[in-house]
């Protein structure tokens, strides 16, 4: 039975706290084990590791640094190479030359059909000027109304007598 020598995160490195290794570790897709309440990892797990606290300390973003350490472990290959191996990896890069010139062309095509909308809506603004009526202040006009009657000014005794002799004198104006 052998077993598998398991270190604690808290004990992998001193300058960095158990939730920032536990962030690489999700970063390079470690598993840590739960033993009694604490998380363990391997000793190849653990090296991986402080070469990335290590990759940090000298200024390095963790995402960055993760990805060289992934990027590197993957290239590494326990597999014998044989001919089966090779026109595998041929096969495989020849598709990924193809994505990558797939892509490049959608980019291409993307920005041209940007330049067309951005031409259409040019002509669009263009054609929507000339139709729309041209913008005038609105003029206020006031309607006509008769000036407003004046009661004629007469004293006491002439309004007395135009009421019993000539009533239509006392009509407004």
């Amino acid at each position: 039975m052998t077993e598998k020598i398991m270190i604690r995160l808290s004990d992998i490195t001193e300058g960095a706290t158990v939730d920032q290794v536990k962030y690489w570790c999700k970063l390079l897709d470690i598993q840590p084990v739960i033993i009694s309440r604490a998380a363990h990892v391997s000793s190849d797990q653990c090296d991986l590791i402080k070469k990335m606290a290590g990759m940090v300390e000298q200024g390095m973003r963790p995402r960055d640094a993760a990805s060289m350490l992934v990027d590197v472990a993957v290239t590494v290959s326990p597999e014998p190479v044989n001919e089966l191996n090779l026109e595998m990896a041929r096969r495989i890069d020849s598709l990924e030359k193809a994505v990558l010139l797939l892509v490049e062309q959608n980019k291409k095509l993307a920005s041209t059909i940007e330049a067309q909308n951005e031409m259409q809506n040019k002509k669009l603004e263009a054609i929507q000027f000339r139709l729309e009526p041209p913008k005038v202040e609105p003029v206020i006009v006031k309607p006509w109304e008769p000036a407003p009657k004046k009661r004629p000014q007469f004293s006491f005794l002439q309004k007395f007598w135009y009421e019993l002799m000539d009533p239509v004198k006392l009509r407004a104006i």
